[in-house]
């Protein structure tokens, strides 16, 4: 009677062990994941550090419409002095 009720126990003691063992495996394997994932979160953070914000884009638009306007302007300068030039030669030309 003894040797069965040694018997039992051990039964539920290996199978309490058992499954606190596998518990302590699930909490671990969770833990393992939140530590990656907190990981590759501060690494992604550290990259955005670098990228440009809202307001640095909407300057950088505004620098670019103005750089534009100036090209635009130089390069109506550029045509009428071709024209010019082109008239100062065809008047050369024709009295050579």
């Amino acid at each position: 009677m003894i040797a069965l009720l040694a018997s039992i126990a051990n039964i539920l003691w290996t199978w309490h062990t058992k499954s606190q063992s596998a518990a302590t495996d699930r909490v671990q394997k969770i833990e393992d994941n939140l530590d990656r994932l907190e990981a590759r979160q501060l690494s992604l953070e550290g990259e955005f550090k670098h990228l440009p914000t809202k307001e640095d884009v909407g300057a950088l638009r505004i620098q670019l419409e103005t750089v534009l306007g100036m090209i635009g302007r130089q390069e109506s300068e550029i045509t009428s002095m071709g024209r010019v030039v082109n008239r100062i030669d065809d008047y050369l030309r024709e009295k050579a």
